[in-house]
């Protein structure tokens, strides 16, 4: 049976849980193929090493923490399962329509709200993560087989 291929211009969809953290939007991290050599409907497929380029910020809580803070969300090394065996371009493995790992390091941390006069506390957390927390996605009809 034949997988799905990424192409340039598809993302990555990150939402939900990370580990202790929520993320209050869904933040699609647009993925840019370097596989030049091979494409498909004219688009580079997604090589390894490119789907850990895009960084987007996005707003997220963690537990008690209910002031939201942001994170810098960027998928993490690519996992065997998202790596084709068969396919390659020059060298790297073409990455196929699989669950990505998410990691989001903490630019603004989300606070806990304190008795006044209080000031909030900080979440002490720097990095939070979603082993399978990314979703590949690309409008209907997009994903090409390979």
């Amino acid at each position: 049976m034949s997988k799905q291929v990424l192409l340039s211009g598809d993302q990555v969809l990150c939402k939900g849980l990370m580990g202790q953290a929520i993320l209050l939007a869904p933040v699609p991290l647009p993925l840019k193929g370097s596989g030049n050599k091979l494409k498909v409907g004219g688009k580079p497929v997604v090589v390894e090493g490119d789907i850990s380029k895009p960084k987007l910020p996005a707003p997220y809580m963690a537990g008690a923490f209910v002031i939201p803070g942001v994170l810098l969300l960027q998928a993490d090394k690519e996992k065997s399962g998202q790596l084709s065996t068969k396919l390659k371009v020059r060298g790297k493995k073409v990455l196929l329509k699989a669950a990505a790992p998410i990691k989001g390091k903490r630019t603004a941390p989300a606070m806990k709200p304190n008795p006044p006069p209080a000031p909030p506390q900080p979440d002490s957390n720097s990095e939070y993560q979603a082993p399978q927390g990314g979703t590949p996605v690309a409008p209907p009809g997009k994903l090409k087989t390979a």
